[in-house]
């Protein structure tokens, strides 16, 4: 039997479009984010901003298209019930300034307002100065819908979505040293809260 989760040859939209049906169907995403906010949780500014620094041959209204599809997979984190959404995200990218300052300032306000409306979205922030841990070796996510579970790798050319139990039992392994190192949930938001309160200053200040 043909499961979502499989992995057939496929094109870049059919692999776009596996990929978003994966995300649409689960009911656990587990996201490590090393260098950005996540794709899942930017504002628009910030993700036409990083989608044009990552990939700066796409023309202009694609950036836009993508940017504007990210918020529709926002949007479908509210559905109470059906998924949980957990995020863990290193603190360099809270201080990034992907699209500038104030697009910066903005995401940080948009994380704060998604943590606060979307009871199904949890958000840890790990923080400098820790030690060294699996998560060095770049972004994941895992995915989980019923019985079955996937994860997610992107490098600068290439994504693979793959289901072979070592690639699981590795990454799985590596979201759980990351989930303890991270802050705790409510000490992240302060975290978050308080980085952005410095960026609001420096705006007025130029």
């Amino acid at each position: 039997m043909t499961t979502i989760f499989e992995t057939p040859a496929e094109t870049l939209g059919e692999h776009i479009a596996r990929l978003t049906s994966i995300e649409a169907d689960a009911d656990a995403v587990h996201l490590w984010q090393p260098m950005l906010i996540p794709g899942l949780l930017q504002a628009y500014a910030y993700a036409c901003a990083a989608i044009h620094a990552t990939t700066p041959a796409l023309p202009l209204h694609t950036v836009d298209e993508r940017a504007r599809a990210r918020q529709q997979r926002i949007d479908q984190l509210g559905r109470p019930g059906t998924r949980h959404v957990h995020a863990v995200i290193d603190e360099n990218a809270l201080h990034r300034p992907v699209g500038g300052i104030a697009a910066l300032a903005d995401q940080l306000d948009h994380l704060l307002t998604l943590a606060a409306l979307q009871p199904s979205l949890t958000l840890q922030i790990l923080p400098h100065g820790g030690e060294a841990h699996p998560g060095l070796a770049g972004p994941f996510t895992l995915y989980r819908a019923g019985g079955q579970r996937a994860v997610f790798v992107e490098t600068l050319t290439s994504s693979e979505i793959s289901t072979r139990p070592d690639d699981l039992a590795a990454y799985a392994s590596a979201w759980e040293r990351l989930e303890g190192l991270a802050l705790p949930p409510a000490d992240s938001l302060t975290l978050i809260e308080d980085t952005r309160g410095t960026l609001c200053t420096r705006k007025r200040r130029r």
